[in-house]
């Protein structure tokens, strides 16, 4: 019974000790992480589908323009009625998720213009909601999608009627 026993201690031994490298650990800086994270020019920005066979350094452009037009066509489609005069710049905060998935995520300095157009937010977001699924964002350095957001302003104007 021994001699059983014998071999397999030996074995457990020494895989210990082989084993030890497998288990250390490699600790990075805060600032090795953040220069890591940022973002740099062989990292891919979000994009459409449909703006792929555009030279690369205009994908972007389209990018931009396909929301920007989206967003434009839906305010002209709606019959928005103000109750006072405006004349004031908006700041949709626009997500792209890691699946592509494009979210409007907050409208900056909206409360006198909303006031003004209560459907506002309800046109922006059903806009944003109505857009294809982007190619999302790639961190080049580690190869994985990640989250992004953009901000589109928009100038909003209006008179009494």
């Amino acid at each position: 019974m021994k001699s059983i026993f014998a071999p397999f201690f030996l074995f457990l031994i020494a895989s210990l000790f082989v084993g030890c490298e497998y288990f250390s650990t490699t600790t990075y800086t805060s600032k090795q992480i953040k220069q890591a994270s940022e973002w740099s020019e062989k990292d891919q920005l979000p994009g459409f589908e449909s703006c792929q066979d555009d030279p690369e350094e205009d994908r972007f452009l389209c990018f931009k323009n396909t929301i920007s037009t989206a967003v434009t066509e839906a305010l002209y489609a709606e019959l928005l009625i103000s109750n006072q005069i405006l004349d004031q710049e908006i700041t949709l905060n626009i997500g792209v998720d890691k699946v592509g998935t494009i979210s409007l995520i907050e409208i900056e300095d909206a409360a006198t213009v909303i006031d003004a157009l209560p459907v506002l937010s309800t046109v922006l977001e059903d806009a944003i909601d109505g857009l294809p699924t982007a190619i999302p964002a790639t961190k080049s350095n580690v190869g994985v999608a990640v989250d992004t957001q953009l901000k589109l302003p928009i100038r909003i104007t209006a008179s009494v009627q």
